[in-house]
């Protein structure tokens, strides 16, 4: 009488861990890609946010928006307003300091300017307001 005992072969088990190897690899580079392009979101939010609130601020502020021109806000202590003008300078500082806590530092591609530009539509001065805040890589600006 013969024995047939079923059993796999050290070649099958082999083969198994390959392609069970292959499709964690798969699996990995997902939740790697997906963690990038979700910290990208996070970050693209962050600059909306500060943006929109600068925006806000001058609105409010309309008598002095174009002390804000041309302001850079990568380096908190050489931004310089016009005598008398505090307010101004503490609102420009506060942006500054909360873009690098949120951002870091300033890196050489970042940009962090904002601009306004005094134009007549008809009759009436109309303030246009550009803000370019970027991050990490230059795909997150925000204008």
């Amino acid at each position: 009488m013969q024995n047939h005992k079923q059993a796999f072969t050290l070649i099958e088990s082999l083969v198994s861990v390959v392609v069970m190897a292959i499709g964690f690899a798969g699996v990995y580079t997902l939740v790697t890609t997906s963690n990038a392009v979700m910290n990208d979101a996070i970050e693209r939010q962050k600059l909306s946010f500060q943006a929109s609130e600068i925006v806000e601020s001058l609105h409010a502020d309309q008598p002095n928006i174009l002390e804000y021109n041309g302001k850079d806000l990568s380096q908190c202590n050489n931004i310089k307003v016009n005598k008398g003008k505090e307010d101004q300078l503490t609102r420009l500082k506060a942006w500054c300091q909360k873009l690098q806590g949120e951002l870091g530092d300033k890196r050489n591609q970042d940009k962090r300017f904002i601009r306004v530009v005094k134009t007549k539509v008809g009759d009436k001065n109309v303030y246009v307001v550009s803000i370019e805040l970027s991050g990490k890589s230059d795909k997150k600006q925000f204008s």
